[in-house]
């Protein structure tokens, strides 16, 4: 992936996750720096787990402090528009699934692409893609005391395995990379908006109450 569309592709992660974040934060009655804190560590997580996975030190965000500052940013204009428009509902969980699979789409190719630059096989890349897809998720989903949408059924990380895999594929072939990862992207973010739109699920066991 060309340095232009590997930047162009993580801001939209950052700016994404941060809005998922934030407003999940908004949701579930934190307050201002709750919101920030959500926003960020959801933007960040599952590119950190990703670094400390392959051994790369610092990590992503240590590297290029630019990135933290456009997920406090965001996170920060969440707090405004939560603030300032209480009457509308951008904090609707629609909302925050929506913003959660564009930041799924552009993280899980930046990350599989990441990790085939580190040289390991494309099935593990695609991995790795998986892991900085889906990690914010995780840990929004458990800090607001949801189960985790990985674990319920959902069509989330099938998503990611989808686009990650189409994107090694496609680097195999003579088309070009920039192509290559918007293809990818689309693919995640199509199979996501499906899932959520038409309530494609995994089978899954029901939940028991002892």
């Amino acid at each position: 992936m060309n340095v232009d569309l590997f930047h162009a592709a993580e801001f939209v992660g950052i700016v994404a996750f941060a809005v998922s974040g934030g407003y999940a934060a908004v949701r579930a009655g934190m307050d201002w720096l709750g919101v920030l804190v959500l926003g960020v560590v959801v933007a960040v997580g599952g590119g950190t787990l990703r670094d400390v996975l392959l051994g790369e030190q610092p990590v992503w965000w240590v590297r290029d402090p630019q990135q933290m500052i456009v997920a406090l940013v965001t996170a920060a204009v969440v707090i405004v528009v939560a603030t300032l428009r209480p009457q509308t509902k951008p904090d609707s969980w629609r909302t925050v699934l929506y913003a959660d699979a564009v930041g799924l789409a552009a993280f899980t190719i930046t990350g599989t692409s990441i990790a085939l630059v580190h040289g390991v096989p494309g099935w593990i890349a695609v991995g790795f893609g998986v892991i900085t897809g889906t990690g914010g998720g995780v840990i929004r989903d458990v800090l607001v005391r949801r189960k985790p949408l990985i674990l319920v059924g959902e069509i989330y990380a099938l998503a990611a395995v989808a686009g990650g895999a189409l994107y090694v594929l496609l680097r195999e072939t003579t088309l070009d990379s920039g192509v290559a990862a918007a293809a990818a992207m689309a693919v995640v973010l199509a199979i996501r908006a499906g899932a959520m739109r038409w309530h494609w699920q995994l089978p899954h066991f029901p939940e028991r109450h002892v």
